[in-house]
């Protein structure tokens, strides 16, 4: 008589496969309707000028294109951050409701695959989500920017600017249109959501309701905003020429680490930087750091996750 084979201790295609039906699972949610606002606002914003902002820039075109690529991002931001947080605190307790979590777990499935095919789920949806969103806001800022180009164009030209400056008008303009610059906004908006989700799949494992993971979930991700900030007033600040000690720094460290510094990926969007600073502060570093905080938050998920009973 045949042994069978033992589980392995992960297994990627598990995860996948579980990726696979929290997919579904969120689709059946209809968690994409939260888009039909979203590509309103969008659209809508063609059709008004930055009539809002008071100011000697108030009818600069490159000031218009610029409130247009915050207010957008910034909505993407505010949507899938709290997508993150909401459809991954559903997930788990969803699945202990209707008793599919037994399921799943009785078959040889380790929790550590059930949990990353979790996020991964998550992760997908998000970035879904996101690329539909990426693909609006270009659309949008193109033709905003093209009109722009065209009234700038003809107004210099009925003043009688020299062609240089018209140029060198039309490329300033250009800058704030679609950009490498926006995607690497995007794409830190994206690595925010992603560690966001990270956070509550993490809370979700030893929560006793949604209502408590979204909460938390929620003071963690304002927290996070504003952390490095609060760390540094407290620990390096030079004003009253306190040195921090080392007790100072190991604080500042846990800090870190319980708490993501989400005001990294803010520094990388297109309204709070330059394309050199962008480049010099290397996407890959921030990809890795996410990597690095996605990694810890799942490590102690299935610490957590393993001594539940179920």
């Amino acid at each position: 008589m045949s042994r069978p084979s033992p589980t392995s201790f992960f297994s990627f295609r598990r995860s996948l496969i579980i990726a696979q039906s929290t997919v579904t699972q969120l689709v059946r949610m209809k968690v994409f309707y939260f888009l039909a606002p979203i590509a309103l606002l969008f659209l809508g914003l063609q059709f008004f000028d930055a009539f809002w902002y008071e100011g000697p820039e108030a009818l600069m075109p490159e000031q218009e294109l610029r409130m247009h690529k915050n207010l957008c991002l910034g909505t993407m931001m505010l949507f899938t951050s709290l997508f993150a947080i909401v459809s991954t605190a559903l997930l788990i307790p969803g699945d202990i409701e209707d008793r599919t979590l037994y399921t799943i777990l009785c078959k040889p499935v380790p929790r550590l695959d059930y949990l990353v095919g979790k996020l991964f789920g998550v992760i997908a949806v998000i970035f879904i989500a996101m690329l539909v969103m990426d693909v609006l806001l270009v659309a949008t800022l193109h033709f905003r920017t093209e009109e722009k180009l065209i009234e700038t164009t003809e107004y210099m030209t009925k003043i009688g600017y020299p062609e240089r400056e018209i140029e060198a008008g039309r490329a300033e303009i250009a800058a704030h249109g679609p950009t490498l610059l926006l995607q690497f906004g995007v794409i830190s908006h994206f690595l925010k959501a992603c560690v966001i989700a990270a956070v509550a799949l993490l809370i979700s494992t030893f929560s006793t309701s949604t209502l408590f993971t979204i909460a938390t979930s929620v003071m963690i991700w304002i927290i996070g905003a504003f952390q490095s900030i609060a760390r540094d007033g407290l620990f390096n600040d030079a004003e009253f020429g306190d040195v921090p000690t080392w007790a100072d720094k190991i604080v500042g460290t846990l800090v870190s680490l319980i708490f993501p510094d989400f005001l990294l990926y803010e520094a990388i969007s297109d309204g709070a930087a330059r394309a050199e600073d962008v480049l010099a502060m290397d996407m890959a570093q921030l990809g890795g750091l996410s990597a690095l905080y996605i990694g810890i938050y799942v490590v102690l998920s299935w610490f957590v996750f393993s001594d539940k009973e179920f």
